[in-house]
């Protein structure tokens, strides 16, 4: 349906030119995020006024400023986990050229507008031509000159792949969300459909979404609740979608590619008919930017992207529904009820260990053992961690484990299996096998598995992390 059928006859339609003269379009490519990290240390300083480095993820985004930060630089962290106040602070910093940079994801959205701004450069690409140009056009709207360059990485397909899974609905997912609204007869909150479907907070809130738009289910006081009308998994709709968003990743693709004007690309691709060359980015006038990483700036940042370890938040609520299971507890947990922090190597969207975690866990990967770098990078997380509070000292002391248990996994289990072996090999901690599986999902361990490894101790005398 038209714009025109939707309104009414008669709608005159004024479109302008995109082509915009005050930008100057490049593209470096480097091997890895090591070397594009090195260039901002090394040459961040010499781009124009302030501006903004955009990231695909928010780990990119806080690790990326906590770098820049610790090598001198003034420059923030902008994400979807700033504070709302932080935000406004950092966008007034921005504004005042206060800061050299603000670090930012696509949170850094519409509403923001300097029109000073002296640069834009993305580490990654984003996915599509529209969210690139929205993002760029965000300098040089009140200055002559801006610079804007792309230092596209390898893993960025990887990264789009992975959020345009999360944002697609899934058939059997729908069906149980829609399945526990309608069984529950009112509303439930988030966390209580969470528990019920066994789906992550994100993409469940992301499938709300889409079922809503749909007119499913309906947010109302207390969560969520099914409209009763029927629903469809469409599935000539959704492949629909999931071709167009390869499409546009295939023209961001091309765009970095391209020999011929980056903006007469971008914008025709955007059916921008009056599209032609500008005469001023890196294929139209040769390259603008420096190409050199410094030694110094590339060792900075490649300790940046070996730090391994992530926090992981504890539940504060006992899980809805927990009654039903025959468990007589329900909201907030009381103190001395919870568990401590945990802790993970790190997260699929992060710059360093990421990269090894999405090639490990995509799809049709082969099962494997767990690479030596890999788990000395758990062995150095589990040694580390410690809260500080008393409550988890590390593994040194009282916070040492009494033995090591491994969970049974279905599609990694040579993963699974070798890496509790090998922190119990390493830190000389018990190994008591994995919960025998079974129809009745016995705990008992296997007595085969009940002993000592060889070497092995238990306690600060035992050695290890």
């Amino acid at each position: 349906m038209t714009s025109r059928s939707r309104l009414g006859d008669g709608v005159l339609t004024i479109r302008g030119s995109l082509g915009r003269d005050s930008l100057r379009l490049g593209v470096l490519a480097l091997p890895n995020s090591k070397e594009r990290l090195g260039w901002l240390l090394t040459h961040l300083a010499d781009l124009p006024g302030s501006g903004i480095i955009y990231t695909l993820t928010v780990s990119a985004a806080e690790d990326t400023a906590r770098l820049l930060a610790e090598a001198g630089h003034t420059v923030l962290a902008y994400t979807g986990r700033t504070d709302p106040a932080d935000r406004e602070r950092a966008e007034q910093l921005l504004k005042d050229n206060q800061v050299k940079a603000l670090v930012a994801t696509s949170a850094l959205g519409m509403g923001f507008d300097k029109p000073d701004l002296g640069f834009v450069v993305h580490l990654g690409a984003p996915s599509s031509p529209v969210a690139y140009y929205q993002q760029v056009g965000r300098a040089g709207r009140g200055a002559a000159n801006a610079d804007v360059l792309l230092l596209p990485g390898s893993e960025d397909r990887e990264i789009w792949q992975y959020f345009a899974t999360a944002s697609m609905p899934s058939e059997e997912k729908a069906a149980a969300v829609l399945t526990a609204l309608a069984e529950a007869g009112t509303a439930l909150s988030t966390v209580a459909l969470e528990a019920r479907v066994d789906l992550r907070r994100t993409p469940l809130e992301l499938l709300l979404k889409v079922l809503s738009v749909d007119g499913a289910v309906e947010r109302v006081g207390g969560g969520w609740r099914s409209t009763g009308q029927p629903w469809v998994y469409d599935a000539e709709r959704y492949s629909r979608i999931a071709e167009a968003r390869v499409d546009e990743q295939d023209s961001m693709v091309i765009y970095q590619d391209t020999a011929g004007c980056r903006m007469e690309y971008i914008t025709s691709v955007l059916d921008d008919e009056t599209a032609r060359p500008c005469g001023r980015c890196d294929n139209c006038a040769g390259r603008w930017f420096p190409a050199d990483v410094a030694a110094d700036a590339t060792a900075a940042a490649n300790q940046t992207l070996s730090r391994a370890g992530g926090v992981l938040e504890p539940r504060l609520q006992w899980p809805s529904g927990m009654d039903r299971l025959g468990v007589p507890v329900k909201g907030k947990l009381k103190p001395g009820d919870g568990l401590s922090e945990g802790r993970v190597l790190a997260r699929l969207t992060d710059l360093g260990w990421g990269g090894a975690l999405r090639e490990l866990f995509a799809a049709g990967a082969e099962d494997r053992p767990v690479d030596p770098g890999m788990l000395q990078a758990c062995v150095q997380v589990l040694r580390e961690w410690g809260t500080g509070d008393g409550r988890n000292p590390g593994w040194s002391g009282a916070g040492r484990p009494a033995a090591i248990v491994g969970m049974p996994s279905r599609s990694k289990p040579q993963l699974v299996g070798s890496l509790a072996r090998g922190v119990s090999d390493i830190g000389r901690i018990p190994y008591l096998g994995e919960p025998a599986a079974g129809p009745r999902r016995s705990h008992r361990w296997p007595r085969r598995q009940q002993r000592l490894p060889a070497g092995g101790g238990m306690g600060p005398a035992g050695g290890g992390p």
